[in-house]
């Protein structure tokens, strides 16, 4: 089977969403404006060309990853396979959509600067929720007791079950 492999670069429409599939997998979706551009020589300037949406699917860490790093309006180069999907609207009429299944995505630094952080990688760090900050457990897990058996509140840390002050352990996790 062949595949149509491409690179895009445009900007993020919107902040990414998240989509947890059936076996507890991540997923997200983001969709992205392009908007080329060409030398009018008639006018002697440079204008654009029609803007293009194009949704981009991630899956697993790099999906995690793009939870956490992208935003609305954000530039971005994505590396994926391209297809398209048609269905029948409301309305009875076909529509037509652009998708890119993404292998690598990143910013932009044409337009800017970004700070990169390698994530932890122990299985016993838990997936944090990227719009509440909060620890995730994994699809069917009971919570984990702290080997000392203290629990929250009693001046113990739920990560890291190290001590923590009256006022850190008060303090909101964002």
């Amino acid at each position: 089977m062949r595949d149509i492999q491409t690179t895009i670069m445009g900007n993020a429409t919107a902040d990414p969403t998240a989509l947890r599939q059936d076996d507890g997998s991540v997923t997200a979706k983001v969709r992205i404006a392009v908007t080329g551009r060409y030398y009018n020589s008639s006018q002697q300037d440079y204008a654009d060309r029609k803007t293009e949406f194009i949704t981009v699917f991630v899956r697993r860490q790099l999906a995690k990853n793009v939870l956490l790093s992208v935003r609305k309006g954000q530039p971005l180069i994505v590396t994926g396979r391209l297809h398209s999907s048609e269905w029948a609207g409301e309305d009875g009429a076909m529509r037509f959509s652009l998708n890119l299944q993404a292998e690598a995505l990143g910013h932009d630094l044409t337009y800017g600067t970004a700070a990169y952080r390698r994530p932890d990688r122990g299985e016993d760090v838990p997936d944090i929720d990227p719009y509440t900050g909060e620890a995730v457990l994994p699809v069917g897990a009971a919570p984990a007791t702290g080997a000392a058996g203290g629990s929250a509140g009693e001046g113990l840390d739920d990560l890291t079950g190290e001590e923590q002050s009256a006022e850190e352990s008060l303090a909101p996790a964002f």
